[in-house]
């Protein structure tokens, strides 16, 4: 984990955009607003966010198993959408926009930007 001064309210964040993500991946549809984009669009967005929330938490060393334990999480959300009797299925091709998310968002961690949390902190007074 980065050495961050407020990593138990990043970690907050980071929990609370996951449990976005899957109350609205378990709710009815007939409850969730309509939008004018492809929801592969709006499923590639919400893990490439929730993972460079993450990748912002932990060091590179880490993201793999980031990477992991949020494809998992997809997959989970996707099995339980086909489980339950409210009008949601389970759709692998939502699965695969979720991973290709969650890996571009790695990806640009990698790529310099995932030690942001760390700069927002000194940026502000932190360490």
């Amino acid at each position: 984990m980065q050495r961050l001064r407020f990593f138990g309210w990043w970690l907050a964040g980071g929990v609370l955009i996951a449990v976005l993500i899957a109350t609205g991946s378990l709710v009815p549809p007939a409850d969730l607003p309509k939008v004018a984009v492809s929801d592969k669009v709006e499923h590639f967005g919400g893990y490439l966010l929730l993972s460079l929330w993450f990748s912002g938490l932990f060091r590179p060393g880490r993201y793999l198993v980031v990477g992991a334990a949020l494809v998992a999480f997809s997959g989970g959300l996707e099995i339980a959408q086909g489980v339950m009797a409210i009008g949601r299925t389970a759709d692998w091709w939502d699965f695969l926009a979720n991973t290709l998310g969650v890996t571009t968002g790695l990806g640009i961690a990698v790529a310099g930007l995932g030690s942001w949390m760390l700069a927002i902190e000194r940026g502000f007074g932190g360490r």
